[in-house]
């Protein structure tokens, strides 16, 4: 078999599943747009992208929302927010306790409050960064883009098994205890699927993977 003897290119796999990413941030919001997206995000993100993008040259550094300072360990939930889906902008959320006005907490919740943005500040951060960053909260426990990408590919999408399950029945656990306080956008979608569809805006929106998908066009 000579090298060129190949199913299908990886820079032809990568183009389709970006262009999958793309129809889906352009449609209304779907738990259907986001068990596919996780799939597609979950080939990207176990190397296909990166290598991709070594073999080409290019760079891939992501704007990612900056979340230093904020008291996620607090959040009785948070969603990242910061993104753009089918023309509609979604902030980011934060809920926490919320004391009486003459409770003895009631400082440290205010100050809980001053600390989280409405609007992010954001950092150029590596593909690999990008996906540890964090885009949710529940119950204090906090949960990586990656991991969630792969909870839902997992659970939903009929991807690959993955041996750590610990992540998986954590983001199981925070789910039921949080229970419909997660559906936070009036769309019927609980911000797991929403946090999706918003790392594919994110990924997509990035100047470096606009570039990149430029030169796969070119070639």
């Amino acid at each position: 078999m000579i090298a060129d003897d190949v199913l299908i290119r990886r820079t032809e796999v990568v183009r389709i599943h970006l262009d999958i990413l793309e129809g889906i941030v352009s449609e209304p919001l779907s738990i259907s747009g986001a068990v596919r997206a996780s799939i597609s995000l979950r080939f990207l993100m176990e190397g296909a992208l990166s290598r991709l993008a070594n073999e080409l040259g290019a760079r891939l550094l992501l704007p990612t929302p900056d979340l230093a300072g904020v008291p996620l360990s607090q959040a009785l939930v948070f969603a990242c927010g910061g993104y753009t889906i089918a023309g509609t902008s979604f902030a980011p959320y934060y809920a926490y306790r919320r004391p009486g006005e003459n409770s003895l907490y009631r400082p440290q919740y205010e100050l809980e409050v001053a600390a989280s943005p409405k609007d992010h500040d954001f950092i150029d951060v590596k593909f690999g960064a990008f996906q540890q960053s964090i885009c949710l909260a529940i119950l204090g426990r906090t949960f990586t883009r990656g991991s969630v990408v792969r909870y839902v590919a997992n659970k939903c999408g009929g991807a690959h098994h993955h041996d750590d399950t610990a992540g998986f029945n954590e983001i199981e656990h925070g789910i039921t205890n949080a229970g419909h306080g997660l559906e936070l956008n009036g769309h019927g979608i609980s911000a797991v699927f929403l946090e999706i569809i918003g790392t594919a805006s994110l990924l997509l929106s990035a100047s470096d993977v606009i570039s990149l998908r430029s030169k796969i066009a070119a070639l």
